[in-house]
């Protein structure tokens, strides 16, 4: 009876409490699925670039393997022979050519390439050396690479489905100083590619769309994920149908669809599944589908914290509330308000010490409370101990220019109300632990309170940074001499114009070519060719400033930027470089010189023009006897090259 008595009492106050429950529920939901969807799209672009990066590995491979075997003087001269032949004199020289081959095609198959092929510059087959005996069928219906290839005679990569075989097909044109002879291809076939990303992933499955099938093929069986793909059965079944089977339908039902990810439970794991389309080259639909298995742990935990989240701003809405019923009949519940209050303290230090994050709780501008995780990571005993010398845990944040400190913060505001108006990927600190190890963690603040009361959460990402920092740092250098790339340096240029049509200020412009570097390939051999690169590369880096920017535009061709540099100061710098390499004497390594095209950025010039100014200087300087330095300027709104 006095039960009831005192729920009617507060009966308002209890649908209230409720009305707030029910609220912080479906917000803490969609804020927990919304976490979910970030990750899961980030994982799909980070597996996307791994991918990429493993394609282009890939095509550096069969890159290699054509200039190595393929452009050369004996196969070209037999590929020329065969053009106007007919007859038995063509079949005697495709049997010469796979005599000539046959060796260095079977020691290529240790290296995961399946099938080489050649073709006539009309699309029929020249040459099979995984199957010499099939030869003369006209390609042109269903090898669309190959008929590109042939029509613009340039190279062409990606996944296309054969006749028998699907793969990831290299396609090369193939020329005798200026006649065309056809083209060659060298595959891999989509399941190598597959078993390589496995090395990194729980699992990798590849499933092939019905549509991009030529001819029945008895190796393909249906797909268990969508009936309108197909695997081969001569490798494990793809993974079966996951939970969100209709979601992945969906998606599959776009020609154009871009790579995806989706959640699976399997007991008490969590893992996620991972689409990465495969489109073909030349029609740019996709043909089939790199699936990915990759382990969803961190995934799990945003989902599992919700219930955290969830429990401790109950508790604090509970502590609010029995504040309230404190206030309102103060001289009769004191003591057991204080035996309650004591008991949720114990509970909130409980959950918070059974956080694999960090925690700390702050009114606004002090920390009132820190998790043991805290504690540990800064070798501190209990939280009074480390209240004597921190007020705030930004104490503790590293001034690094790539993530938060208080630097940043303007003097009239506080950092925990400037951090939360940043987006997500700007809120990651660094701090170092006891074991003066720096980690970064990705903040995350909840307030819970009109005065800036807040429960501040630290999320270890230092494993993630790093592989973002790696993935960043590849696909900005060249492999060979980890130096700049192309990519990297045209948006260089793109800023470059723009700052120097706005701040009107002097950049410099070096491009330049090793001379004869063809005659050095052929002389000594594509290794010693990559030592005079490599050299050449770790010679200029030594002599430029820390501010200059130095790339391989492609080849034996480099690039070097000098800013804040007039154009006369570019020319003897050039000047200098170029006397470098001459001298420059390195054991095992041949003599070499280079030309250098000088010029600088002109206001309001495009990219486009100063490249192609600095490229007729470069040109001039070959044309003129190599070995020199010619600058390009702009007189009177035409070209003129002077030395």
């Amino acid at each position: 009876m006095k039960i009831l008595k005192r729920i009617q009492k507060y009966r308002k106050l209890l649908a209230l409490f409720i009305l707030i429950e029910i609220a912080l529920f479906i917000i803490l939901q969609l804020y927990t699925q919304k976490q979910s969807s970030e990750y899961l799209k980030d994982t799909s672009k980070n597996i996307d670039a791994k991918y990429s990066v493993i394609l282009e590995a890939f095509d550096e491979k069969a890159r290699i393997a054509y200039d190595t075997m393929i452009d050369t003087t004996q196969i070209k001269t037999l590929l020329s022979q065969a053009l106007p032949a007919t007859g038995e004199k063509k079949d005697q020289i495709r049997q010469e050519l796979y005599r000539t081959l046959y060796d260095k095609f079977h020691a290529l198959q240790k290296y995961g390439f399946k099938q080489l092929h050649f073709h006539t510059p009309d699309n029929h087959s020249f040459l099979r050396m995984h199957a010499p005996l099939r030869y003369g069928d006209d390609l042109s219906t269903f090898r669309h690479t190959v008929v590109y290839v042939n029509d613009t005679h340039m190279k062409i990569h990606g996944f296309e489905e054969g006749i028998a075989n699907n793969g990831y097909r290299f396609v090369f044109p193939i020329y005798d100083n200026k006649n065309y002879l056809g083209s060659a291809e060298l595959s891999f076939s989509a399941y190598a590619l597959a078993d390589f990303l496995k090395n990194e992933f729980i699992d990798t499955r590849f499933i092939i769309s019905k549509k991009a099938i030529v001819e029945p093929n008895s190796n393909y069986v249906a797909s268990t994920i969508d009936d309108r793909f197909v695997t081969d059965k001569r490798y494990n079944l793809d993974l079966p149908a996951s939970a969100s089977a209709q979601k992945v339908k969906q998606t599959l039902d776009n020609e154009h669809a871009k790579e995806f990810s989706i959640a699976l439970t399997k007991g008490a794991d969590t893992y996620i599944e991972t689409f990465i389309p495969v489109k073909n080259p030349v029609t740019d639909t996709t043909d089939a589908y790199m699936i990915i298995l990759s382990d969803g742990k961190f995934l799990a935990h945003i989902q599992n914290s919700f219930w955290t989240k969830f429990g401790m701003f109950s508790i604090i809405v509970m502590l609010l509330f029995l504040r309230h019923l404190r206030t309102v009949n103060f001289q009769e519940r004191m003591k057991r308000h204080n035996e309650k209050l004591e008991l949720m303290n114990k509970k909130l230090k409980t959950i918070l010490d059974t956080q694999e994050n960090m925690v700390i709780i702050t009114d606004g501008k002090d920390m009132v409370e820190a998790n043991a995780r805290v504690l540990e990571f800064l070798g501190y005993q209990n939280f009074e101990q480390m209240r004597k010398h921190h007020q705030c845990i930004c104490d503790f944040f590293i001034k690094h220019h790539d993530y938060f400190h208080l630097g940043r913060v303007p003097e009239d505001q506080m950092w925990i109300k400037y951090m939360e108006d940043l987006p997500s990927d700007k809120r990651i600190v660094t701090m170092m632990g006891v074991d003066l190890e720096a980690k970064a963690f990705q903040v995350n603040i909840t307030k819970y309170d009109e005065n800036g009361s807040s429960i501040i959460t630290f999320t270890d990402i230092t494993e993630m940074i790093i592989r973002q920092k790696v993935l960043q740092y590849k696909a900005q250098h060249d492999r060979l001499t980890d130096i700049y790339n192309r990519q990297k340096i045209d948006e260089v240029l793109e800023r470059i114009c723009g700052y120097s049509s706005r701040r009107n200020e002097d950049t410099g412009i070096i491009m330049f070519d090793i001379d004869h570097f063809k005659r050095v390939n052929d002389t000594y051999g594509h290794d010693t060719g990559d030592k005079v690169l490599k050299a050449i590369a770790t010679l200029i880096k030594r002599n430029i400033r820390e501010e200059d920017i130095f790339g391989r535009w492609g080849g034996e061709e480099f690039i070097l930027i000098l800013r804040h540099t007039s154009l006369e100061n570019s020319l003897k710098k050039a000047n200098m470089l170029r006397e470098k390499i001459a001298s420059m004497a390195i054991p095992d390594i041949p003599k070499v010189t280079a030309s250098f095209g000088v010029t600088e950025v002109l206001p309001g010039e495009s990219v486009q023009s100063l490249l192609k100014r600095v490229d007729i200087a470069l040109y001039k300087a070959k044309h003129e006897g190599r070995n020199r330095v010619i600058v390009s300027s702009i007189t009177q709104s035409q070209l003129v090259l002077s030395e």
